[in-house]
């Protein structure tokens, strides 16, 4: 098992912990001097990791990811996000790193085209440097959330 993939699981799982209490109205909420929400936070997780290990590492460069263009990088929250929406990104956000570990054990990610991300600025060369760099990133997020939650 990747040591990686456990430190993303136990982040996102603590996540959700930790907003499981708030209503629809608190993820939405943009604190003062913010420009996203935790709701926004809670996709750009999800979205993150699946552009992180298949597009940008030119494994499926082609691979449809739901919601991408509204929770990618660079991007904030544009409209409402409605409960439907945050239930669903709340079921991804542990099932899409499920998927990455499935496709990690069967061998999906033997040849990853290197890259540098935009957080970090660091090039990575492998799947298990993607996934240390997922795990950093969600950790990054996590800290954000666990500050703005005080906020709402």
């Amino acid at each position: 098992m990747n040591r990686s993939i456990v430190y993303a699981r136990t982040i996102r799982e603590k996540f959700l912990h930790s907003i499981s209490t708030l209503s629809t109205e608190q993820l939405n909420a943009i604190p003062a001097g913010m420009n996203n929400n935790i709701a926004w936070h809670l996709g750009h997780l999800v979205v993150s990791t699946e552009i992180l290990c298949y597009v940008r590492s030119g494994v499926q460069a082609d691979r449809m990811i739901p919601l991408a263009d509204k929770y990618r990088n660079g991007t904030k929250p544009e409209a409402w996000i409605e409960a439907e929406e945050i239930r669903q990104l709340k079921e991804r956000l542990l099932g899409s790193i499920d998927a990455v570990e499935r496709d990690y054990n069967n061998g999906v990610f033997a040849e990853v085209q290197p890259y540098a991300t935009h957080t970090f600025g660091v090039q990575l060369q492998n799947i298990e440097e993607v996934l240390e760099c997922c795990a950093l990133h969600d950790t990054l997020h996590w800290g954000n959330v666990s500050m703005m939650k005080k906020l709402v």
